[in-house]
């Protein structure tokens, strides 16, 4: 009837009132998704969502993702790294991400022109930015002065968005305080721009790959770290400008032991950065790493409340002791025939592209199994059972290496989508997960974030160690990847995976009986430490707001 009345009065057709609710119903996710963006910055302010977007999108998801998929096809093609070099590369290039704590510190007691962020981020970008603009028009060759420009741009990247992300990261939460119910949609904004970046340096790679051209990706990479140059000199976050440009001595001695720790921490990373450069004595270097985990593991209880240090030492013995060999792995997927006969000879588009792609749709089915049917487990069951999936995890890769997935009838892409590209975000994802839940109900109550603040510096030092590692236990199984000389040796690799990848990680059982509670994920745990037992609405409603906003952070 309504079709009838439209086309008898002349202001329609049936056609066109069909197509005006086909249209309706493809433009209206856009339209709400545009009014709960405009809600969330009426409530906390159109420059921080502009800034948000600048750095989550311009800088953690399109930048690091550009850079990212450049990393293993100019390491192995341009600069001619063997997979040890590479490592320590990484190992270096990360270093920035480390001393995070301490460079917040300093932004709040050392204002810049009365300004706490704003010079810190634009000091921290003009270094970025002119990293980026190097490695896209210089020509690097396959010498040790290359490797070192490589190395040096890659700290300057990681130190423009790592600062960037940190003081960031500050203003938001700080709106989370004082705003608590915008605190989930800022925390699903932050998620939605970075996972938006990172598939827009997914797609750019997608086409430049192919081409061989492997420096454009760092021409594409230029707008995006140059963009936050210009947001943080005009002060697109915002920032009230402090009277004084003075050191703030109060909030120094308020927070000296946190400050000391930090301070401590960045030492550590950079002798062990150092290390990483300056020597390739497989002895020395084992020595070395091994007493940097042993005075990190000391130091912790002397700058957090016992139950949080000992749920930290967890975490951080359970990330180190699961010794990462992965440029190992990388090479062994992607080198050629000359190299690695009869391996899978993976071309980087489908490496590091498709795999990315695949991986990212995967990673929430880990948090939704998760939710479903581990969020009811004591804490000590869920860490052994993550353990456990870890270990058997990598019996993919072991098939793979010793080819058993060809005797089996199974395709090397096919086999590797399934085992690395699709089970490990899951896998990586319900072991992460028990394990901030953990350091959620630890955390001093108003500490949360410079708690986690240093927690993730332990937690990024604990992944550098692993990879020093992971360097020693390559020399020790004779791993040789010359790209130059295209000398390679593989023949142990299949040790270092049953060793390092299924073995080393079941370390984690035991220490959870030393280490950890015996208390259930929805147990709220009382400022004196010990656990509150029973499942009442206080406590469900604790596990559904710890469950409901946790995301993974650096």
């Amino acid at each position: 009837m309504e079709a009838e009345r439209l086309a008898a009065d002349g202001t329609g057709t049936s056609e066109t009132s069909t197509t005006a609710t086909i249209l309706q119903s493809l433009c209206s996710p856009f339209y709400r998704g545009h009014r709960w963006i405009t809600t969330l910055a009426d409530a906390v302010g159109w420059q921080l969502i502009a800034f948000i977007g600048s750095c989550h999108f311009g800088l953690k998801g399109a930048l690091l993702g550009l850079v990212g998929h450049a990393g293993l096809p100019y390491s192995q093609k341009i600069l001619k790294l063997s997979a040890e070099q590479s490592q320590r590369y990484g190992i270096v290039a990360m270093f920035p991400w480390s001393i995070k704590p301490v460079i917040g510190m300093i932004s709040d007691i050392v204002p810049i022109a009365g300004y706490n962020k704003r010079y810190y981020m634009f000091g921290a970008s003009i270094l970025g930015a002119s990293a980026v603009l190097y490695l896209a028009t210089v020509t690097l060759s396959d010498n040790n002065q290359s490797a070192m420009s490589y190395v040096a741009a890659l700290v300057m990247i990681n130190l423009q968005v790592s600062v960037v992300d940190l003081l960031t990261e500050g203003k938001y939460t700080e709106k989370m305080s004082a705003i608590p119910e915008v605190s989930s949609d800022i925390v699903s904004f932050v998620w939605l721009v970075l996972g938006v970046g990172g598939v827009f340096a997914t797609i750019v790679s997608f086409f430049v790959l192919p081409t061989k051209n492997y420096r454009l990706l760092f021409y594409c990479a230029v707008p995006f770290a140059v963009q936050a140059v210009f947001t943080s000199w005009f002060g697109v976050l915002p920032e009230e400008k402090k009277n004084s440009s003075d050191v703030n001595h109060d909030l120094l001695k308020k927070h000296k032991p946190l400050f000391v720790i930090g301070s401590f921490m960045a030492v550590v990373c950079a002798a062990l950065a150092a290390a990483q450069l300056l020597t390739d004595d497989m002895f020395f270097e084992l020595y070395f790493t091994g007493v940097c985990a042993l005075v990190l593991s000391i130091a912790m209880f002397f700058c957090m409340p016992l139950r949080l240090a000992k749920a930290t030492l967890f975490l951080f013995l359970t990330n180190t002791t699961s010794v990462s060999f992965g440029s190992a792995m990388q090479y062994w997927f992607t080198v050629d025939e000359q190299c690695n006969p009869g391996g899978p000879r993976f071309d980087y588009l489908f490496f590091t592209v498709y795999t990315a792609i695949v991986a990212q749709c995967f990673g929430g089915l880990g948090i939704y199994l998760f939710n479903a049917y581990f969020s009811r487990f004591r804490m000590r069951q869920a860490l052994m059972i993550s353990a456990l999936i870890s270990s058997v995890a990598s019996i993919g890769d072991l098939a793979m290496v010793m080819r058993w997935n060809l005797q089996w009838g199974i395709p090397d892409k096919m086999f590797y989508l399934v085992g690395d590209t699709i089970l490990e975000p899951i896998v990586g994802m319900m072991a992460f997960m028990p394990g901030t839940i953990l350091i959620s109900k630890m955390c001093p109550k108003n500490m949360e974030a410079t708690t986690f603040a240093i927690l993730a510096s332990f937690s990024n030092l604990g992944n550098a160690l692993s990879g020093s590692f992971g360097v020693f236990a390559m020399q020790y199984a004779g791993i040789k990847t010359d790209m130059t000389e295209g000398e390679c040796d593989f023949t142990n690799l299949p040790t270092l995976i049953v060793v390092c990848g299924m073995l080393l990680p079941l370390l984690a059982v035991p220490l959870t009986f030393i280490l950890i509670p015996d208390i259930a994920m929805t147990d709220p745990v009382r400022e004196d430490g010990e656990d509150t037992k029973g499942e009442t609405e206080q406590a469900e409603g604790e596990r559904m707001g710890l469950l409901g906003g946790v995301t993974k952070s650096d």
